[in-house]
C-alpha cells in the first residue's frame, strides 16, 4: 500500500490518495473454484464485426476457464437464448462456443431479461461471476435504466460480481457503470475502431484471480469521508490495483489502515501502520485535482 497526502493548511481538511496493489499473479491452486455467467449481446446492431470478434472473445472465455470452474452462456436480443439449463464443467467451454459460433445477430436489445436470467443462474454456496456484452441501449422489455437496475437489485444473489463491457458509441454508460458498481464489478469500454475479443480477453486474465473479495477500508487515528469509490469497495484481483480517494480531518503520523475481506471465503485483513497523513501544508498537490 501507498499513501499520498495533500494539505492547503494545516487548518483545513487534507485530501488523500490510497494505492493498493495485490500481487501480479498467484497460483492456480490458491484459487477458489468459480462460477462464471457469460451473457452476450446478439442483437441486429452486433451484425458484422463486432458479432465475429464477440464469437471470438466468447470461446477465449470458455475455453480458458479453470479447472473446477462452472460456467453457462447466454445469448440475447429481443429475448434470450441459453446453452445450459443448468451449471456445467468447464470442459464443456469449447461445446459452448461452438454453439455461439453457429448463432446471428438479429432482434432488439433486453437488457434487463438477460441480467435477470444470470442471476437466476447463480448457486448461493458459489463465488459468481457474471460478464455481460453489450453494444446498445435497452430497447426490448423493460427499457427503463431505473426500473432495470430496481428489478435486478430485487433478483441480485449476494453472491454474484457483475462485470459490464460496453462496445461502441451507442452504449447506456450510466446503466452499465451503475450496474457494475451495484454489483460488485467494474465497467470496461472499447470504441468502434478497437477489438472486442482482445479487450474482453484482458478483462477475463484481470478477473480470473481474485485475491480479496467483500473489501472494506477502516482508518484509525483520523476520520475519513468523502472517500471514491465507495463502500463496498470492488474486489481485488492479483495483477490489478485498487486506487481510493477522499478527505482527511486530522493529521496522524502513526495512523493504522486496515483492509479487510475474504480471501477463498475465510476472514482476512493486511493492516498498514506506517502511512502517514500529513498534518502541515504542503504534500502532492495533484492528490487534491
Amino acid at each position: 500500500a501507498n499513501l499520498l497526502t495533500y494539505r492547503d493548511s494545516a487548518a483545513e481538511d487534507g485530501f488523500f490518495l490510497l494505492l493498493v496493489q495485490p500481487p501480479l499473479t498467484v497460483d492456480q491452486s490458491e484459487i477458489e473454484p468459480k462460477d462464471l455467467i457469460l451473457v452476450v449481446d446478439q442483437s441486429g446492431s452486433m451484425d458484422g464485426d463486432k458479432w465475429v470478434q464477440a464469437q471470438d472473445a466468447a470461446r477465449y472465455v470458455l475455453e480458458n476457464l479453470a479447472e473446477g470452474d462452472r460456467f453457462n452462456a447466454i445469448l440475447f436480443s429481443t429475448g434470450t437464448r441459453i446453452f445450459s439449463t443448468s451449471l456445467e464443467a468447464a470442459g464443456m467451454g469449447g461445446d459452448a462456443a461452438a454453439w455461439i459460433d453457429g448463432q446471428f445477430p438479429e432482434g432488439g436489445t433486453n437488457i434487463n431479461d438477460a441480467l435477470l436470467q444470470a442471476f437466476a443462474q447463480v448457486d448461493p454456496e458459489r463465488n459468481a461471476t457474471i460478464l455481460f456484452i453489450t453494444d446498445g441501449l435497452p430497447t426490448e422489455g423493460e427499457e427503463d435504466p431505473d426500473q432495470i437496475l430496481a428489478n435486478l437489485e430485487a433478483a441480485a444473489p449476494s453472491n454474484a460480481r457483475v462485470f459490464t463491457f460496453g462496445v461502441g458509441d451507442d452504449v447506456d454508460t450510466f446503466l452499465l457503470d451503475k450496474i457494475a458498481q451495484s454489483f460488485g464489478g467494474a465497467s470496461s469500454y472499447v470504441r468502434p475502431t478497437e477489438r472486442i475479443d482482445e479487450e474482453v480477453a484482458s478483462l477475463f486474465n484481470k478477473i480470473s484471480a481474485p485475491v480479496l473479495t467483500n473489501v472494506t477500508l477502516t482508518v484509525a487515528g483520523t476520520m475519513i469521508d468523502s472517500t471514491y469509490p465507495q463502500m463496498p469497495l470492488p474486489d481485488l484481483f492479483a495483477g490489478t490495483q485498487l486506487t481510493i480517494v477522499g478527505r482527511y480531518r486530522d493529521g496522524a503520523e502513526d495512523a493504522a489502515i486496515t483492509l479487510s475481506g475474504l480471501m477463498n471465503g475465510e476472514p482476512q485483513a493486511f493492516v498498514y501502520d506506517d502511512l502517514a497523513f500529513r498534518s502541515v501544508a504542503g504534500g502532492e498537490p495533484f492528490v487534491a485535482q
